[in-house]
């Protein structure tokens, strides 16, 4: 789902706005009565051990009303709420002060605009109260928030049923007598796509959800099921207490699993509920090009403006960016309005880069998507392509089908061609360059080979194509015109026998 509000109304709620609520933190308290007079008090609720989502929107939000119309949170209430496994309660906020009641119920009396009845279909309560939302500090309708039983706060896309629950499992809940849990996991890196000999430092936040004081923990800390740390806490944690519990640095080398431990919880083996005693991530080897400069191609969906991207080096550094500089890398559907901020692209185009990375070394692409539903598929078919420079035909690294952010590493192991008597092939010329109306294509063979040539253009479309040939040993000329080619950057693939070659040119002046 997608979200473009009108940019009047967009101003006139930003007015009553501060910075978005940061994730994890503590979510304010309210106690409110429902439009049909039924108080509710957050943490009452949350005493209670339910998991509260919060569903902020505006009645003239077009694209909340088409989200509303999916019926995820009705569908998410029917399986977790009390009429269900009743371990979840949602409550839909009206944010907008400048909207009246009617304009939930679509009625003529509304004094702003309403698709329709909100309220027809649904059984969850509806908060009519505007200052949830700026307690909340919503930035942008609409807005999901996920709070836990243990007060903490997190802003969640515009998710299906099944996955706003697979985010509620994430919550810790209260159970039992002696019962401990791995939670807000940390594994030093964002990427699970490494270089060799990767550095990290795992942490994590030890959360006793026992009705017993948690005064001590024992975990192991696994890489490819062999034991390379252990970790003996002792404190005194009360129910919902926390506790940060952080390893020693370990270096990952090739691809692998890493995997966190609660092995004990007060001196017992285990503790009342294991599903959150361990923590599993799966990390492989980067892709590796061969040379420092490579191209990025891009294509967007519908929404093209919601795109923002970064590549950076292994410290983090930001080497080239590009996309809607009001997006940013913190991302989430800030910039929220339909004028395109800085450096906004297009819907459903393709941008090429040529970037120039400082040389070997590790390395990581990072895009971000503001509405939360990534480059593709339900809302055009974007994605991102990474390529060697001197080979834009295959890429090395691809995607574009994520959620809110993907952080993906690549590695640049550079290779030089040698051309000796042990080559089928030396001293490749292409002339002149630029080339304006011909390309003359020089080369010299050591021995009889099969010869092929193709030439892309940026795009990795084929301009100019040879089928393999065998010739004889020696020097050899080949003549092309380049009278239609368009004006640009342009790549030779020269292959003999098995060997390949590539080369670049300029066509125009």
């Amino acid at each position: 789902m997608k979200k473009h509000l009108a940019l009047a109304l967009f101003l006139s709620f930003a007015l009553l706005l501060t910075a978005q609520l940061p994730q994890g933190t503590l979510a304010p308290d309210f106690s409110v009565q429902d439009i049909n007079g039924q108080n509710w008090h957050l943490y009452e609720l949350l005493d209670q051990g339910k998991i509260v989502v919060l569903e902020v929107s505006a009645t003239w939000c077009q694209p909340c009303w088409a989200y509303h119309n999916g019926h995820a949170m009705q569908q998410l209430y029917e399986a977790h709420g009390p009429a269900g496994d009743d371990k979840l309660q949602v409550l839909f906020v009206e944010g907008d002060p400048a909207t009246n009641l009617d304009c939930l119920y679509g009625q003529p009396g509304c004094n702003s605009f309403s698709p329709g009845n909100w309220i027809n279909g649904t059984t969850y309560p509806y908060l009519d109260n505007p200052a949830i939302a700026d307690s909340f500090q919503v930035a942008y309708f609409p807005t999901i928030y996920l709070i836990c039983p243990n007060k903490k706060a997190y802003q969640l896309g515009q998710l299906n049923a099944e996955d706003l629950w697979l985010k509620a499992l994430g919550c810790p809940v209260a159970s039992g007598t002696n019962n401990a849990g791995i939670f807000d996991y940390d594994a030093g890196t964002e990427l699970r796509e490494i270089c060799e000999g990767l550095k990290i430092m795992p942490s994590f936040s030890l959360i006793n959800l026992g009705s017993e004081p948690l005064t001590s923990a024992s975990f192991n800390l696994q890489w490819n099921n062999n034991i390379e740390q252990t970790k003996q806490w002792t404190g005194y944690l009360p129910t919902y207490g926390e506790a940060i519990i952080s390893f020693d640095s370990l270096s990952l080398n090739g691809s692998g699993n890493l995997k966190t431990t609660l092995t004990s919880v007060n001196n017992l083996s285990g503790d009342d509920d294991f599903s959150n005693n361990v923590r599993n991530d799966e990390f492989s080897i980067a892709s590796e090009f061969d040379v420092p400069q490579i191209i990025l191609k891009i294509r967007t969906d519908n929404y093209g403006a919601e795109t923002y991207w970064e590549i950076r080096d292994d410290l983090g550094n930001v080497l080239y960016k590009g996309g809607n500089l009001n997006v940013g890398p913190d991302g989430g559907g800030s910039f929220g309005n339909t004028l395109p901020g800085p450096g906004a692209y297009a819907n459903n185009v393709v941008i090429n880069k040529s970037l120039n990375l400082p040389g070997d070394g590790c390395y990581s692409i990072f895009f971000v998507d503001a509405y939360g539903d990534g480059m593709c598929c339900e809302y055009g078919n974007g994605y991102y392509k990474l390529y060697n420079g001197n080979n834009p035909a295959v890429p090395i690294l691809t995607g574009g089908e994520f959620e809110a952010t993907e952080h993906r590493g690549f590695e640049i192991k550079s290779t030089t061609a040698v051309f000796s008597p042990d080559h089928a092939v030396a001293n490749l010329r292409l002339f002149p360059n630029p080339a304006v109306d011909q390309l003359n294509i020089e080369f010299d063979l050591v021995q009889p080979s099969f010869v092929a040539l193709t030439c892309f253009n940026a795009l990795g479309q084929t301009v100019y194509h040879t089928a393999p040939q065998q010739l004889p040993f020696g020097e050899h000329r080949w003549t092309t015109s380049v009278n239609d080619w368009p004006a640009g950057v342009y790549f030779i693939r020269f292959q003999v026998g098995d060997q390949t070659v590539m080369e670049k040119i300029q066509v125009g002046e």
